[in-house]
């Protein structure tokens, strides 16, 4: 996965890659108090899916619409209410499509009175003068739209949808004059990897945050989706190379983490089930329901965030302790691992991939080493543990030695 971030026009490129970590030694307040949000498990940040129902049908979505009913609005307030008193400061609000939620605006409006700092991610094809007042009246932190192509052919081919690319500017546009501060966000796929720089040229005349990523999700449920359409190992290089980007190799220790999973953050589905992360869809409880629970009793309690918190740090990493280009590797994710073996404690193929690009990027001509896991799959010893649709119940430790 790679990042590029800019600010304005003329800034020079911010090329970092920060995953899903962080820095504790930075010396920025804000990080540090992140690090401490992390360390006191302090719910700081909720992702949450207001809806699966969008009106573009992208190739890489990963969304499972369920057949149960999504949240009401009386059920979000509640929700909303429940948060404040867990202590969450942050919320990002995405979808689906957040603007095809009737009630969209009344939810956050709500949170907005409650004092949470607003992230809103939509598509952009929704915004017109109206939508973008009432964007502007909630002051959000940020407002991040896809972009997905810097042609039409392309942006339509990738979203599954007519005129995509002229209505995205036009939303960002009318954004831009209410002083909205926007992010654009690339994915780049085998479908638009060729207008990469038409795409960063076109954000560096708007003027807005970006960031380009490598990595295509599983859907929910764990079934191959938009794979295909994933860079190659080689066109990560290249990508990298390109943006010359900026890299020193680091040796963590045992109690490093390759993520923050499960320390201050979790996602919230349209069904008002708790999960670690987009990527993580192991249920901790649920909001709404036979058998739910209030989200400070799942934040703290639930299995699946104790187990996190106690055993998901490097010493508990076997594969990718063993790994002979593990100080290349930024874009580990125990989700993704879930999603590919069934344990989320192995290394995955696309973050070796990934690994491999930047020692490659780093060591022209060198031979690029195999990574455990790319030995175990060629061996053909990896089997699909991840079921069709009901995702596995991971077993915490205790309970391993109780029965023990």
């Amino acid at each position: 996965m790679t990042t590029i971030s800019t600010n304005t026009p003329t800034e020079a490129l911010d090329r970092g890659f920060p995953a899903c970590g962080w820095d504790e030694a930075s010396a920025d307040p804000y990080d540090a108090l992140l690090a401490r949000l992390k360390r006191e498990h302090v719910p700081f940040t909720v992702l949450w899916e207001l809806t699966h129902k969008c009106n573009l049908h992208c190739v890489m979505c990963y969304n499972m619409p369920q057949p149960e009913p999504e949240l009401t609005t009386e059920e979000c307030f509640d929700v909303l209410d429940q948060l404040a008193e867990a202590g969450t400061l942050r919320l990002t609000l995405t979808g689906g499509e957040i603007l095809t939620r009737r009630d969209f605006f009344a939810i956050a409006q709500r949170a907005r009175a409650l004092g949470f700092a607003l992230d809103l991610k939509t598509n952009g094809t929704l915004i017109t003068p109206a939508v973008a007042d009432r964007i502007a009246a909630l002051a959000p932190v940020q407002v991040d739209i896809s972009l997905l192509g810097a042609t039409l052919e392309t942006s339509d081919a990738v979203m599954g949808a007519k005129n995509t690319l002229p209505r995205i500017l036009r939303g960002i546009e009318l954004l831009q004059e209410r002083r909205v501060r926007v992010k654009l966000n690339s994915l780049l796929i085998d479908l638009n990897i060729n207008e990469r720089q038409q795409m960063l040229d076109m954000v560096l005349a708007l003027g807005v945050y970006y960031e380009q990523v490598f990595k295509v999700s599983p859907t929910d449920n764990g079934g191959n989706g938009a794979a295909g359409h994933q860079l190659s190992r080689e066109q990560m290089t290249e990508v990298l190379i390109a943006d010359r980007t900026p890299f020193t190799p680091r040796s963590p220790g045992a109690d490093s983490r390759t993520c923050s999973v499960g320390l201050s953050s979790c996602l919230i589905s349209p069904y008002g089930v708790v999960y670690p992360c987009i990527e993580l869809r192991i249920p901790a409880g649920r909001l709404v329901g036979e058998g739910r629970q209030r989200f400070a009793e799942i934040w703290a309690e639930a299995p699946i965030f104790r187990e996190l918190r106690e055993r998901h740090t490097w010493g508990n990493l076997p594969e990718c302790r063993a790994c002979p280009i593990s100080a290349y590797c930024e874009g580990r994710c125990a989700g993704l691992a879930w999603k590919e073996s069934g344990d989320p404690y192995a290394g995955h193929l696309l973050a070796c991939q990934h690994a491999q690009a930047r020692y490659a990027q780093q060591h022209p001509g060198a031979a690029i080493p195999e990574t455990p896991v790319q030995v175990r799959v060629r061996q053909g010893s990896v089997e699909a543990k991840m079921p069709a649709v009901q995702p596995i119940r991971l077993i915490p430790t205790w309970e391993t030695h109780e029965r023990g």
